[in-house]
């Protein structure tokens, strides 16, 4: 019987504030969810920096996502000043994380990024991002939803619609030119990196969506919303992981 592609994913530092001495690694459930339902294992990956343990892990792996979380830190694509809406940073995260991008997309192997994995995705192939949308940026469209409100309702509400460019797998996907997502960002896809182009865009202009030039060759997909949150209000969005396993299951 032919195996169920595993799915390398990354995982997020978080303190336990009464324990100081605490932390703990942790994976949002639903990633997980939505990557079994697709027929594929998920696999979480803790903080590592051992390139010969991140190389180990890409060679045995079948596809990576990137998930959400902490901004990337500007050094990493040659920011000269860390704006001062940017922040929290991790750079464990960032180090191990922009490293697995390299390593899986230098051996063709799917790599599917989403919010800050879609802004890691792009900085590991040679890609900017704009640190702050509200400062750097004229646009009225609310990105960051409100603060007020609870962690569940922010990652379940819908915020605006996203463009689905021509001829791109993402538009091929979903079979619509336009779909409504949900938003939890305020930085933002600035310069595409070469290897990749814009597969979505918000009607302010931001890129919402990237993908590989060739997905044929490359299935590099990343997006600017968290399809995990919002399958049950949105279930078209569960092609998104299916078509990454079965990429991984190639």
């Amino acid at each position: 019987m032919k195996r169920k592609p595993i799915i390398l994913t990354t995982s997020f530092s978080d303190k336990d504030h009464e324990r100081k001495d605490f932390e703990f690694l942790c994976v949002k459930r639903a990633y997980t969810e939505c990557i079994r339902a697709s027929g594929a294992i998920p696999l979480v990956v803790p903080f590592q920096a051992e390139e010969e343990n991140l190389r180990t892990l890409a060679e045995m792996a079948d596809g990576l996502l990137l998930s959400g979380g902490e901004d990337v830190h500007p050094r990493h694509y040659g920011a000269e000043n860390i704006h001062e809406n940017s922040g929290p940073f991790c750079t464990e995260r960032d180090d191990m994380e922009i490293a697995l991008a390299k390593f899986f997309t230098a051996c063709g192997k799917p790599v599917f990024g989403i919010c800050r994995g879609m802004q890691v995705l792009n900085v590991a192939l040679g890609g900017t991002l704009y640190q702050d949308i509200g400062s750097e940026l004229n646009t009225s469209i609310r990105h960051e939803p409100d603060s007020s409100a609870s962690k569940l309702e922010r990652y379940a509400e819908d915020i605006h619609e996203v463009y689905l460019l021509e001829d791109t797998a993402l538009a091929a996907f979903f079979g619509r030119e336009k779909i409504t997502v949900n938003s939890l960002h305020h930085q933002a896809v600035k310069e595409v990196a070469k290897t990749l182009r814009a597969s979505a865009i918000a009607e302010d202009g931001i890129i919402e969506g990237i993908e590989s030039k060739d997905m044929s060759v490359n299935w590099i997909l990343g997006v600017q919303w968290h399809p995990e949150t919002i399958t049950k209000e949105h279930p078209e969005q569960k092609i998104l992981f299916e078509k990454f396993a079965e990429a991984a299951a190639r």
